[in-house]
Parts: C-alpha cells; sequence; structure tokens
C-alpha cells in the first residue's frame, strides 16, 4: 500500500512587496487570499517522491535546485525526485526576477532570503505525515471558463487577446482542454488527506494590488468546506500557455469571477471524486530528465530595435504591460527589454528539465515554462493511458512554448522575449517526454 502525505503552509509576504504578473511595479496593498505553498509526498516504501505547488508567477531552476537540496537533506528524497510548480497566479508571490529592481524595499529582500527554505519545509512537513492511503482518480470536464486568447481575425492574420466583441474575429486559433484531472487520497482509516487537481486556464483573473491566489484559493476554500479544514488541495496549471479566462463574446465579468471559476472547479472535482477509480498497486516510478533545446533567433534588426526602444521610450512603470490587442508605448518597452534579456542572459543551448512520475497505473508528465495547450492533449492522447495528469510550470521557465503555426509578430506568446527557445521545442519535450515513459 502506497503511504501519502500532505501540508500547506501560508507564504503570504508583507504588504509593499512586489506583485507578480503583468510587467509592472504593483505594490500590494491589501490580502484578497492568503497564499500558500502546498505539498504531496508519496512512497511505495522503496522510491519517494514530492510534488510541491507554489501560489506564484512563475519557478526558476536555481529556486527549484535550491528546495530540492533542502528536502533531501531533511528526508533523504532524491533531488531529482521534487517537482516544484508554480501555480502562475499573476497576483501571487513576488517574483525573483525583481530581487535586484531599485523599486523593491528591505521587507522584499527579506522574504527571498527564506523563501526557499519555506517552501521546501512544506515538503518535508507533508513527508513527515505519510500514513498508509487510498487513492482513488478520475476526470472531470468544466465547460464555459476556459477559453484560447489567440484569433484568427477577418485580415487572416491570428492575433493575441484582440479584446471583447471584437467584430474582426473569425473564431480561436487552437483548441481548449476541458478535462479536470482528480487524484483523491484518503488515509487507510478513512480520513480525507487531500487531492490533486489540474486544470488548464492562465491565474489571471484577479488583477489590483491584492495578493491572491487566484480561483485556486477559491477551489481550496471550497474543499475544505466538504471534506474539512485540514484537507489539503494541490492544483497545478495544465498547458494553458494560449488559455485564459477572457471571453471574446461577453463585454465584462461579473464582479471576483475568480471565485466563480472556482467554485465550479470544485463542484465538479467533487462530482469525479464520487465516481473515481482505485489507482492500482504498484511501483512509484520518477525520471527527470534534462534536454538540451537551441534559443530562439533573434535578428540583428530586431536586436538592434529593442536597443533602440530602451533607449528612447520613458512610461510609467506602474502601468500595466501584459497581453494585450492595444500595444502602445508600455507594451513596447516591455518586450524590447524582454528580447535583451534573452539575448544577455538566456543561453545558445539551454538545459530543459523534463518530469515523469508513474505512481501505480497513475502517470504524471511535467513540462517546464508555459506550454500551449496543443502539447498536452498530444501527450494524452500519444501515452493511450487514461489515468493521466500533465501539468505546465514545472522546475523551470523559458518563455512561452508555441505551436510551429503560430510563430507570428501579432501573436504575444511567440514575439521575442516572450518566447525563448527554438519553434521546436514544444514537440522535443513531448517526445522526450513519452520516451521516458518508455523506459
Amino acid at each position: 500500500m502506497f503511504k501519502c502525505g500532505f501540508y500547506e503552509r501560508e507564504i503570504t509576504p508583507p504588504l509593499g512587496c512586489h506583485l507578480s504578473g503583468y510587467g509592472n511595479i504593483r505594490p500590494a496593498v491589501d490580502v484578497k487570499d492568503r497564499l500558500y505553498a502546498r505539498a504531496f509526498v508519496v512512497s511505495d516504501g522503496k522510491e519517494t517522491v514530492a510534488m510541491i505547488a507554489i501560489d506564484a508567477l512563475r519557478t526558476h531552476r536555481k529556486i527549484r535546485d535550491a528546495i530540492a537540496a533542502r528536502v533531501s537533506e531533511f528526508t533523504g528524497i532524491p533531488e531529482k525526485n521534487v517537482l516544484v510548480a508554480a501555480t502562475h497566479s499573476h497576483t501571487g508571490i513576488p517574483d525573483p526576477d525583481f530581487d535586484n529592481h531599485p523599486e523593491m524595499g528591505e521587507r522584499q529582500k527579506y522574504y527571498f532570503n527564506v523563501f526557499a527554505d519555506i517552501i521546501a519545509d512544506c515538503a518535508i512537513l507533508a513527508y513527515k505525515r505519510m500514513q498508509e492511503s487510498e487513492m482513488t482518480f478520475g476526470i472531470g470536464n468544466v465547460e464555459g471558463i476556459s477559453f484560447c486568447r489567440d484569433y484568427i481575425m477577418k485580415n487572416s492574420t491570428p492575433l493575441t487577446n484582440p479584446g471583447r466583441l471584437n467584430p474582426d474575429i473569425i473564431g480561436p486559433a487552437s483548441e481548449t482542454d476541458n478535462e479536470l484531472p482528480v487524484l483523491f487520497v484518503k488515509s487507510a482509516k478513512g480520513e480525507n488527506l487531500g487531492a490533486i487537481v489540474s486544470f488548464a486556464c492562465h491565474l489571471d483573473c484577479v488583477g489590483g494590488l491584492e495578493f491572491s491566489g487566484d480561483f485556486a484559493s477559491e477551489l481550496s476554500k471550497q474543499m475544505k468546506k466538504v471534506y474539512g479544514e485540514d484537507f489539503v488541495t494541490v492544483f497545478f496549471m495544465g498547458t494553458a500557455g494560449d488559455i485564459n479566462h477572457f471571453n471574446v463574446k461577453v463585454e465584462k465579468d461579473a464582479p471576483d469571477h475568480y471565485r466563480m471559476m472556482g467554485r465550479k472547479i470544485a463542484g465538479e472535482a467533487i462530482k469525479t471524486i464520487s465516481f473515481a477509480e482505485p489507482i492500482a498497486e504498484g511501483n512509484l516510478i520518477c525520471r527527470f530528465e534534462t534536454i538540451q533545446i537551441k534559443r530562439r533567433e533573434v535578428s540583428e534588426e530586431e536586436f538592434e530595435h529593442a536597443k533602440h526602444v530602451v533607449e528612447t521610450v520613458t512610461v510609467d512603470p506602474y502601468a500595466k504591460m501584459g497581453a494585450t490587442a492595444e500595444k502602445g508605448n508600455a507594451y513596447h518597452l516591455m518586450m524590447a527589454r524582454k528580447l535583451l534579456d534573452v539575448m544577455a542572459v538566456v543561453p545558445e543551448i539551454n538545459d530543459v528539465p523534463l518530469h515523469y512520475i508513474r505512481i501505480g497505473d497513475l502517470e504524471v508528465f511535467g513540462f517546464p515554462s508555459e506550454v500551449y495547450c496543443y502539447f498536452g492533449r498530444d501527450v494524452k492522447a500519444r501515452c493511450g493511458n487514461k489515468k493521466r495528469i500533465v501539468l505546465s510550470y514545472c522546475n523551470g521557465l523559458f518563455g512561452y512554448i508555441p505551436t510551429r503555426d503560430l510563430f507570428y509578430d501579432t501573436i504575444y506568446e511567440s514575439a521575442p522575449g516572450s518566447n525563448r527557445l527554438c519553434s521546436d521545442a514544444g514537440y522535443m519535450m513531448v517526445d522526450t517526454l513519452l520516451e521516458m515513459r518508455e523506459e
């Protein structure tokens, strides 16, 4: 019988710390929902695996490695068996990229000094609470809350986030994935311990200047109402690089739209648990591999233009700069800075981490970065197993991973800076994950 443990720990930073997301400076002034790190640890007696989700915009490889090293030191779990993922909340903890930003205060610097230890301790405490458990798995379906954000326009050119009620929209350029995989865990004594839930949609529904884990926060609250206050719901974002909550056919969302989303996901998760099937007894297997992928090409003309923009354009650093159809000075400056960052920081050949975990007859595939939905659907179709979960934003960051057919200047996710790897990157990741599975 497998042994499982869960633990969650609040990681809400002090007010005044930087809110991640949208490319601008946003010091937090309030807390809409507390932020958490949540961990699930499972063992078959021979192998042990830890899976950690953080209410953060993204994860960096160096932070993942620091967390894994501490977990290994205190538990003996091999570092390769520690998966660290961000939920991708745009109102989560500060982004480590701002650790040297002049606007960042001493409070935020202190937060980063202890950040990795706090996250690691969450997994260590889950490990200490492992007990013999029964696991069940099912896949629900949630419709009407996730939408493609790249659209084909009347001029035959695809465009990211073209705006609500835009009459020039022909239709979406890709497909969503409405599946809701749910792993539910009870102790052998019948106590509700926790669940892993994943859904393919950006967590960018809140905005503003308040900390929030977005719809994952509401999901957790609703699950606790049903299964008890000690129940831990570990949420992982699916492959949602091109999927968000904006319905272009609706003029605007209702207030607290994210709470509706969290409740709808929770309702479907609870329903799914009622008909979930047992995870078969068997071995626990974990594979962690890195593959080498080339950096995307940037022309000399693009590079020089970016330098010119950075040297000549000034904007309010507090102005929102996210993916939008209205590409003003703030947007162009953000993208120029990203492009220069790619050339200065991203090596020509990148070591890209991939994770494969098998728990009995359940398979978990872990992508880094913001992978397009297509690649998650492709993994699921090609593996042929109905018991599978595909995760993104695991263990590292390489920008967006679009499909080859959407490498256009008008697509935010494929623009230099937003995208850091070559156009073959997603396909290489899929092939490698399936090869790891076959091993």
